[in-house]
């Protein structure tokens, strides 16, 4: 007499586990991906300007991938000892869905590929290398599945699969650190925003003191308002106060210590997420810098920054 085989609690959660786990890839997979490419191949000057966040992405995948190994090696464990489990209702009700969801993305991958070009639209080369990316992950997926439900015998089918699959995710990794830069370089260069930020913020706040007292402060401490809740920024990393000195009562200098040159910012794709075109850094706004100490020295032009009523009638 035949016998069906019930799917216990252990059972329906390692097959939603793995299942979920490799949805949690797959979308931070294309969203890291998606995300790197624009980078590399803007469409317009703006989108170069853009820093997306590609750390949960990585960090989604570097944990993700080894818990979806885990779980699909468990499950393998448990169909060795028992080779019924394989015709588990639950796990081919989520093969099959998976499989779906796979040949629908691939469908419609080509059909805007397709569009695009009989609709004579300009295909770019991030438009193409977005479109064969889903390819290739759908097509990873798809192909896994299908020879899992096919030739569930033969386990070096899967491997290859699988073997795909963690290459395509090692190398969406080294593509987004070759791309952004490593954590270390952006952590620099998010140091050094901040600290042209914090320059800008106080050279403004000096003009408007001049504006207002006929002369430049003599100290940083002189920017201090505390009915207004004024606070000068230190360094972001270090804590320390900015270097300030007065040079006479139109004029004054700041100072502060960067990681790396804004110059050579330029000749990096990564770096000019941190330092677009039109930024604070171009030459119009005089904020290049070197690496390590550099000053800048500024002269307030009267025509240009009018004192206000309150310092004329001072006088």
């Amino acid at each position: 007499m035949e016998t069906t085989t019930r799917t216990t609690p252990k059972d329906f959660f390692l097959h939603i586990g793995a299942i979920a786990a490799l949805y949690f890839i797959v979308i931070n997979l294309v969203q890291l991906v998606f995300q790197t490419i624009d980078a590399a191949f803007p469409v317009t000057p703006e989108s170069a300007g853009a820093i997306p966040n590609i750390s949960f992405p990585i960090a989604a995948l570097i944990i993700g991938f080894p818990l979806y190994l885990l779980l699909m090696r468990l499950i393998a464990s448990v169909e060795t000892v028992d080779p019924a489990k394989r015709d588990l209702s639950v796990r081919r009700w989520l093969s099959y869905l998976t499989l779906f969801i796979a040949g629908v993305s691939i469908a419609v991958d080509l059909i805007l590929l397709l569009n695009r070009f009989l609709a004579g639209e300009e295909i770019t080369t991030g438009f193409v290398l977005k479109v064969l990316a889903a390819l290739v992950i759908a097509g990873i997926i798809f192909g896994y599945y299908l020879s899992d439900l096919r030739y569930h015998g033969i386990r070096s089918i899967k491997g290859y699969f699988a073997l795909a699959g963690g290459i395509a995710i090692i190398a969406a990794i080294v593509f987004g650190f070759t791309v952004f830069g490593t954590p270390a370089t952006q952590r620099a260069l998010r140091f050094d925003v901040e600290r042209v930020g914090d320059l800008q913020s106080i050279q403004y706040s000096a003009v408007e003191y001049w504006r207002t007292k006929g002369a430049v402060p003599a100290t940083l401490d002189a920017l201090k308002d505390p009915v207004v809740g004024v606070v000068i920024a230190t360094d972001p990393k270090t804590q320390e106060a900015y270097e300030y000195e007065m040079i006479s009562p139109l004029s004054f200098r700041l100072c502060a210590t960067f990681e790396r040159a804004s110059k050579a910012s330029a000749t990096s794709i990564a770096e000019k997420m941190y330092y677009p075109y039109d930024s604070v850094f171009t030459q119009e706004e005089y904020w290049d810098h070197e690496a390590g100490r550099t000053c800048f020295e500024r002269t307030i032009d009267p025509a240009r920054y009018p004192k206000t009523v309150e310092s004329v009638s001072l006088r």
